[in-house]
């Protein structure tokens, strides 16, 4: 390892750009000569939507336009397109029909399906203006029952969501072997039944969402510039629902406050601007408000697990069972269902060796916000489901939490699931009791009792978790070797803050032998890379960092063949290493820099080019499992329900790391947002009306920093044999353990009051809620 190779904690280059206000944002962005939007919305979760007059908007000073569904639909746009087809392998429900994807346009026409629904879109010389005519435009409404629960969604009699989805039913799918499963629950010793709430969360990311959208009728291409996970997925899609060919849209991206999977999709208002700007002939420009966002942001999670947990008479988990009924929301969002459903296939069994599961999820479509993916998807459910129902277990059983874990947990790798995962390398166990040995777990009797004499509960849980990383199997990478001394890396996936410019630069630079400083990482535009899928589900290293080390790869195997006739030697005697292409026992050698330069000079034969570069579409089916194990300790107040965390411990497989600080970065970060969820964080509705009632920050939390403990991280890699790195996704990982630690540590810390059940999340209201039921029923 080099001071900034693979290994090295080097310090994140693009920051002292963030740090010196010299971040460009997409609100950074303006184009000559643009206009504003602003976006007329729904107040109703439910409607018809009788009749919408844009004429007083068009009487307010500077309003250029108003535009609605029917002009969009006039002018040829479609709808958001699902990806089921395109993503879920022929995925059916388990009677065999195909799954419900009632049509989501930009702007609504007939009907509005959730508060904040756009229907409108009013363009302006200025953005007040645009503001100004948004509030000015007359819509006539006729109101129609709301549902939002699903559960409540799925009953019968429920409000219908779309007219072409019997029973608000988008799909029920199966996986496992629901026979099998059955007969072990018959035939057990012990099953542990559990109901559970995966509560809503609204995903607060740091930056709003904000675009610039341009028509340029000379080239005949749409111009997006945007806060996004994926500019070739949403130039494709925003293509595919504007009618034209993907080359005729260019998306571009630069810096982006957070997405957590939130800023993958197409969204309504970005196929409205671009509409609007080719119809108006300017370019557009439209920038979310924070109130705004509380109702057109996707949301994340909200699910009801109900869990079933068979035990032999020795402690042995025999089978287990899980329903899933998750809300979908107003709208099948682009790839949910199948981020949702392949991921909990994939992480069902958690880090447990069980023979028998089955798995159903049921989707609902209610009068909501749209979910999509959010840091944890499908796996968070998993993992936490299966955690508590451990944990119930022993308690009904008598048995050690941490013994009934330790005995069940997968030992031999690579190791193939009962739903067909295949779970790569790792050390569970060994995670486990690091974790339990870190965290003075020893020593916590006192801890607990010097805390009773303060008046307060002490608790301490384990947290094991796993997550299945890569996502989409492909990513793209090209190198290419400049004759300026610089080496130019435009890549597929693209940064929300992950430190992209860092961790790939450190691979390239160790690879090709060149400085650190030397490389130079291009993303975020459609223009300036090929290609790519984009960054979610912990795959960045997985799957760009492995096209980046073919690429890399293919470079030295061009470059060899150029040395050896520079050197006049046969390609079998170049060896490559530090840097430069060397003739094997001699001490004759050329710089890479140097061949890159005469083949610019135009000193090599013509069929070996001008050029010293290549590009890799990295493919790979296999998934790296990170797993670890988090301990929580914390207080709680008895008298105010109020919760402390007084300290939270990690050990982690993330396998080979690249950059350590930066994954224990990203760690911290996961667990700061696996804390939000089982703490403080939920997304409410009315359920008679459907109106967001956690509709701002003064009415949704999410965690500050005096919320949180310092956060131990400790690596314990075990490389992963599925990618050239060893590497396994670190994102996710924390974020996917903290609740079931966070959960259990106060279960543990009220089990002497007799509480047995909480669900997320534990505000302290609810704790103290709890404490009191329990002393009445004492």
């Amino acid at each position: 390892m080099t001071s900034s190779g693979i290994g090295a904690s080097v310090k994140r280059r693009e920051d002292v750009r963030l740090v010196t206000g010299q971040g460009r944002y997409a609100e950074d962005y303006d184009a000559p000569g643009q206009a504003y939007a602003a976006f007329v919305r729904s107040p109703h979760a439910h409607a018809d939507v009788v009749a919408i007059d844009g004429t007083p908007a068009l009487a307010v000073a500077g309003v250029l336009g108003v535009f609605t569904g029917r002009d969009l639909a006039d002018g040829g746009v479609g709808a958001i397109p699902t990806l089921i087809a395109e993503r879920g392998g022929g995925i059916r429900s388990r009677d065999g029909s195909a799954f419900a994807e009632p049509p989501w346009y930009a702007l609504a026409t007939d009907r509005v399906r959730h508060v904040g629904e756009p229907i409108a879109v009013v363009v302006a010389a200025t953005a007040a203006a645009a503001r100004d005519g948004a509030e000015a435009v007359v819509v006539r409404y006729a109101a129609r029952p709301a549902v939002v629960d699903a559960v409540a969604a799925l009953a019968s009699g429920a409000a219908r969501v779309h007219d072409g989805v019997a029973g608000n039913r988008a799909y029920d799918w199966e996986c496992g072997d629901a026979e099998a499963t059955a007969r072990a629950l018959a035939a057990a010793a012990q099953v542990t039944r559990l109901t559970l709430v995966d509560n809503r969360l609204v995903t607060c990311f740091l930056e709003p969402r904000a675009a610039v959208a341009e028509w340029h009728a000379a080239t005949g291409r749409y111009r997006l510039h945007a806060g996004l996970q994926s500019v070739h997925q949403l130039a494709t899609n925003l293509a595919r629902v504007l009618g034209v060919r993907t080359e005729q849209v260019h998306c571009l991206t630069e810096d982006v406050g957070g997405g957590f999977g939130s800023k993958i999709q197409l969204y309504p208002e970005y196929v409205a601007l671009a509409w609007a700007a080719r119809r108006l002939g300017r370019p557009l420009k439209w920038v979310s408000s924070r109130s705004e966002g509380f109702v057109s942001d996707v949301q994340s999670r909200d699910h009801v697990l109900e869990g079933e947990l068979a035990l032999d008479a020795t402690g042995r988990i025999v089978a287990l069972r899980v329903h899933s009924t998750s809300n979908l929301g107003a709208y099948v969002a682009p790839t949910i269902p199948i981020s949702t459903l392949s991921n909990m296939e994939r992480m069902i069994s958690s880090l447990y060796a069980i023979p028998a599961i089955h798995l159903r999820v049921v989707g609902a479509l209610t009068n909501t916000v749209p979910i999509n993916v959010y840091r944890g998807v499908g796996r968070i459910e998993c993992v936490y489901t299966v955690e508590r129902l451990i944990g119930r277990a022993a308690r009904e059983t008598g048995r050690d939490p941490v013994e009934l874990r330790r005995a069940n947990m997968v030992r031999a790798f690579p190791y193939r699931t009962a739903t067909g995962a295949l779970y790569d390398s790792g050390d569970y166990v060994a995670r486990l009791d690091e974790a339990i040995a870190r965290a003075e777990v020893a020593g916590f009797a006192a801890r607990r009792a010097e805390a009773a004499r303060r008046g307060k509960l002490r608790g301490i849980a384990v947290g094991p978790y796993i997550e299945g990383t890569g996502g989409v199997p492909q990513e793209f990478a090209e190198v290419r070797v400049l004759p300026t001394g610089i080496v130019e890396a435009p890549m597929g996936s693209n940064s929300q803050g992950q430190g992209h410019e860092t961790v790939f630069a450190q691979v390239i630079a160790e690879r090709l032998g060149v400085p650190y400083d030397a490389v130079r990482i291009v993303m975020g535009d459609t223009d300036r890379v090929a290609k790519g899928v984009g960054t979610f589900a912990s795959r960045s290293m997985v799957r760009a960092g492995s096209a980046a080390v073919e690429a890399t790869a293919a470079v030295v195997a061009a470059g060899t063949t150029m040395a050896a006739h520079l050197l006049e030697a046969a390609a079998a005697d170049i060896e490559f290493a530090d840097g430069a292409f060397r003739v094997v026992g001699t001490h004759r050698s050329i710089a890479i820099f140097d061949v890159a330069r005469a083949a610019a000079a135009g000193k090599l034969p013509p069929a070996l080019g001008t050029t010293l570069g290549a590009a890799r579409m990295h493919e790979n089916a296999a998934f790296a499992f990170a797993n670890g194990c988090e301990v929580c300790e914390l207080e709680v107040d008895p008298e105010t329900g109020a919760i402390e965390i007084v300290a939270l411990t990690v050990v982690d497989d993330s396998g080979r790391a690249v950059n350590p600080m930066i994954v224990h970065g990203q760690m911290h970060g996961a667990v700061a947002q696996g804390i939000g969820q089982a703490l403080i964080e939920r997304c409410a509705y009315d359920p008679a009306t459907g109106q967001l009632l956690s509709g701002s920050f003064l009415d949704y939390a999410i965690p500050r920093a005096d919320d949180l403990p310092a956060i131990s991280v400790t690596s314990r890699d075990v490389p992963s044999p599925t990618n050239p790195l060893g590497v396994k996704g670190a994102g996710e990982g924390g974020t996917v353990g903290a609740p079931g630690a966070v959960i259990h540590a106060i279960l543990d810390a009220l089990a002497p009051l007799g509480v047995t059940h909480l669900d997320m999340p534990a505000t302290p209201e609810r704790v103290w809620r709890a404490i009191r039921n329990a002393r009445a029923n004492a």
